[in-house]
């Protein structure tokens, strides 16, 4: 899914919301890796939800898959770096450190209905991300809105 149709849904989600934030969303420095200073700041100012669910899925928008889909582990494409100046594909994934995941540095896509898997190097580490529609009710759910 490229960053524009990512962000059409993220505006969609802040729009139904109908919350207006009186506090600052803090940006989370991992962010740095995927948005510029200008950007974060601006979703800061403008658009602190969009910059909120950004937040939430550094951690809680992707998993470690069990060992039982090792054996389908040639199913899966390999996960690859993300340029920060193009947006594009950029070297290969090596290996993963699950206490310092950054998942802003990665090329991935992630559909609306359901998950996608890619495999790490020749680490027989299976990383899967959550569909967005997954992790807006995941989200909302923490912030106590209806997914109704």
């Amino acid at each position: 899914m490229t960053m524009n149709k990512k962000f059409v849904i993220l505006l969609i989600a802040l729009i139904l919301s109908g919350i207006s934030y009186a506090q600052t969303v803090q940006i989370d420095p991992r962010l740095e890796k995927a948005y510029s200073q200008e950007e974060l700041q601006r979703m800061q100012k403008n658009t602190p939800l969009i910059l909120e669910l950004l937040n939430y899925e550094l951690d809680h928008s992707w998993y470690i898959e069990s060992p039982e889909m090792l054996q389908k582990i040639d199913d899966f494409e390999y996960l690859y770096y993300k340029d920060p100046e193009t947006g594009e594909k950029a070297g290969m994934v090596e290996s993963i450190e699950i206490g310092k995941v950054n998942i802003a540095e990665f090329y991935y896509e992630r559909p609306y209905d359901h998950r996608s898997l890619y495999r790490v190097g020749k680490t027989n580490t299976i990383i899967g991300f959550y569909s967005n529609k997954e992790i807006s009710e995941m989200f909302n759910a923490m912030k106590g809105y209806s997914n109704e």
